[in-house]
């Protein structure tokens, strides 16, 4: 009991001891700012707190992509050819007949790096003449089969009218059983003939569908509307279906490719905006939107690969150029807005000065996001206050100052 009330007193006693303190504190600091205000004012500049927007910017780093490109390899082997007018003649015929869906032109050109293209267009012709013996005999071997179809079709008319005769005879008692039943399998037999002559009919068809596809890959086409970017072969040189003949890019919209930070993952999605600049074109802005993030993040950069599309009607962005990228993260408007550079720190915080009738007074401030020499205070300042810019390494709480702006 006695050890507890020796704890009540000196918990009492330190508690006084503390209020006694302060309260010397206080009167300390109130005296010190008397004499401050007292001593010669120092000379300050100021400057009204102000109302801004602010925003918080990354830049990245890039390449500018071809949006599309593809490579064009022949689906048949032999040597590329100085189209003639036999050549043009065969393709207009493929074309008629379906199997080319581009008409072709007057004359196939020879191309060259940076030729345009549209889809379809006829860009190559690989030697073809053997694929035109196959044509014409697939052709000779579906005429037969068509004369045989005919032909059989003939032949089971005449036997149907004789199988009407030979019933009409027997139901009259003027022919056997037997000649009845001997007529009516032979028509069951032209019957299975006519079958199988239209299945050879039918096979004959396709093989020459086949025969004129064959053909029609020797006619190399566009399969993008586009610039040619590479040329690989030329006329006169051995085509072979693992080596390309050109190369074609589609740059009415470009690609920007840059890697973005992880940390930066949450606040960039597919929509955003971004701005673009490269070396070749000195101050013009492009502006792109990001189409792509990656799902993944490389383990050695810790970054994801972003893709932007932009515009590119006149071909300025060309593919292989060094890109600079802005992307806005986040933007604030109508906030209190204050130079970095008026901004003290200590153990405590950041602070800076503010004049209060000639006199000095330290604020602590919470600041925000930061854009060049700019920062956002959110709190601690309020629009309108008398902010010392100038000066203010020399200040301390209720010193008088003099502000010469």
């Amino acid at each position: 009991m006695r050890k507890g009330k020796v704890v009540i007193i000196l918990i009492v006693v330190a508690l006084a001891a503390g209020a006694g303190y302060r309260v010397f504190t206080l009167i300390t600091e109130k005296k010190r700012g008397s004499e401050r205000s007292d001593a010669a004012a120092v000379i300050v500049k100021t400057a009204p707190v102000e109302k801004g927007t602010i925003r918080r910017d990354i830049n990245l780093t890039g390449d500018v992509e071809a949006l599309t490109s593809v490579q064009l390899f022949p689906k048949c082997p032999g040597r590329l050819l100085e189209p003639a007018e036999k050549d043009l003649q065969t393709a207009r015929k493929l074309y008629e007949q379906g199997v080319i869906s581009r008409q072709p032109p007057d004359r196939i050109e020879d191309m060259e790096e940076g030729d345009s293209v549209e889809k379809d267009q006829i860009i190559a012709v690989v030697d073809h003449e053997n694929l035109d013996a196959q044509v014409e005999q697939a052709d000779a071997a579906l005429k037969t089969a068509q004369a045989q179809v005919t032909q059989a079709q003939v032949n089971l008319a005449q036997t149907e009218n004789d199988v009407k005769r030979m019933r009409n005879l027997f139901s009259q008692d003027a022919t056997s059983k037997q000649s009845l039943d001997k007529i009516e399998a032979q028509y069951k037999s032209l019957v299975e003939q006519e079958n199988v002559a239209k299945a050879r009919l039918e096979q004959s068809q396709a093989a020459l569908n086949q025969a004129r596809i064959q053909l029609a890959e020797c006619f190399i086409s566009a399969s993008i509307s586009g610039i040619v970017s590479e040329k690989y072969l030329e006329r006169g040189d051995m085509a072979m279906v693992t080596r390309p003949i050109f190369a074609i890019i589609d740059i009415h919209e470009v690609k920007v490719a840059a890697d973005l930070p992880e940390r930066y993952i949450a606040q960039v999605g597919k929509g955003a905006g971004a701005s673009i600049e490269v070396d070749a074109f000195p101050g013009r802005i492009f502006k792109g939107t990001v189409t792509r993030i990656s799902p993944t993040v490389n383990i050695v950069n810790r970054t994801a690969e972003l893709e932007i599309t932009v515009a590119n009607r006149n071909h300025d962005l060309k593919p292989g150029m060094f890109a600079r990228l802005r992307m806005r993260l986040e933007e604030r408007e109508g906030v209190p807005v204050i130079r970095e550079a008026t901004v003290l720190r200590d153990e405590s915080g950041e602070y800076v000065f503010v004049v209060e009738k000639e006199v000095a007074r330290r604020r602590e401030v919470k600041l925000g996001l930061e854009e060049g020499p700019r920062v956002e205070v959110l709190e601690g300042l309020k629009p309108g206050e008398m902010l010392v810019t100038a000066g203010q390494q020399k200040l301390a709480e209720g010193q008088r100052v003099e502000m010469h702006n």
